[in-house]
């Protein structure tokens, strides 16, 4: 015959699922704590920035004399196929590039976004002209020189704003891409500001408009801001945004301060230039300075690839 569990038998075994249940609800907050982000839901993304100096390389070589019966001829040591393999591999998501040509004679008449996006399998990419010249010395066909954001992810908008500067410098531009990462949308700013100190204060005081002139929501700036940490040029940026590289604080112990430029075959960078930056949702896991024998030789900067969690919620 079969016994019949008892009262008591029956108060402990709810007891044991209460106890069961309440336990298994402690650890799903104490997950969600930990990550930063509402209900504890994140998804990891991998940025990078990098200025490859329109592909020029720094191997030795020696220019052929210019003819002036001819265009001017390609960059002696132009190889773009040398900054796609530094960016391929570290396997970023979505990248800010920098110094980034169209059609000009000194990188062979490539259209470098096009050949950057076929060649990292980010087929989603935006490009931001801050040059944009008919035919002239640089080329013999309509050229331009700016910046390019490219991405695993689809591109919503595309916008690039281009920045104030002092008399006729060379202009420069910020630029955003609204991209969809699966979630809430991310807007990923790219720039790359002036050598002197002049445009840059100016450039940084717009770019700061520009930010508060958007929705709330994720954001990622990259860029090369030409500005040491602590120069007056980025004190705009800091209130609005986190430096990933300090939020990481795991500097390496052959690059404490994160120089990213310059970049050569021999000796140490000098000045850390290059920036990732994020607003406050966005959790910083991890930022490098990969310096090794390709990046010494692809461009006269290293990259910065960080390792971001973004919130879902």
């Amino acid at each position: 015959m079969d016994r019949q569990p008892s009262n008591m038998t029956r108060l402990f075994s709810a007891s044991l699922g209460f106890a069961f249940v309440a336990l298994s609800l402690m650890q799903a907050t104490s997950t969600a704590q930990q990550s930063g982000a509402p209900g504890g839901k994140t998804r990891a993304l991998k940025v990078m920035t990098y200025n490859i100096k329109h592909g020029q390389t720094n191997a030795a070589c020696t220019p052929p004399p210019p003819d002036s019966a001819k265009p001017p001829a390609p960059d002696c040591n132009l190889d773009l196929q040398a900054s796609i393999a530094v960016i391929r591999s570290h396997a970023p998501d979505i990248v800010g590039v920098q110094e980034v040509d169209r059609f000009w004679a000194r990188s062979g008449m490539l259209d470098e976004p096009a050949v950057l996006s076929a060649g990292l399998e980010l087929k989603h990419h935006c490009y931001a002209p801050n040059l944009d010249h008919g035919p002239d010395a640089h080329s013999s066909d309509a050229h331009q020189y700016g910046t390019v954001i490219l991405s695993r992810f689809p591109i919503l908008e595309c916008t690039n704003t281009l920045l104030a500067r002092t008399g006729t410098n060379e202009q420069r531009g910020f630029t955003v891409a609204v991209i969809d990462v699966g979630g809430p949308p991310l807007r990923f700013y790219n720039t790359h500001l002036h050598t002197t100190a002049a445009d840059r204060l100016l450039q940084t005081a717009q770019i700061a408009t520009v930010i508060d002139a958007a929705p709330p929501g994720m954001k990622v700036l990259t860029g090369d801001f030409n500005a040491r940490p602590g120069t007056p040029e980025l004190a705009p940026i800091q209130p609005r945004l986190v430096d990933a590289w300090q939020s990481a604080g795991k500097a390496s112990a052959d690059n404490p301060e994160g120089h990213t430029s310059p970049a050569r075959l021999t000796g140490s960078p000098a000045s850390r230039i290059d920036y990732i930056y994020v607003s406050r949702e966005v959790s910083v896991e991890s930022v490098q300075v990969p310096i090794d024998a390709a990046t010494r030789l692809a461009s006269d900067h290293y990259p910065v690839v960080a390792q971001l969690r973004l919130p879902q919620q």
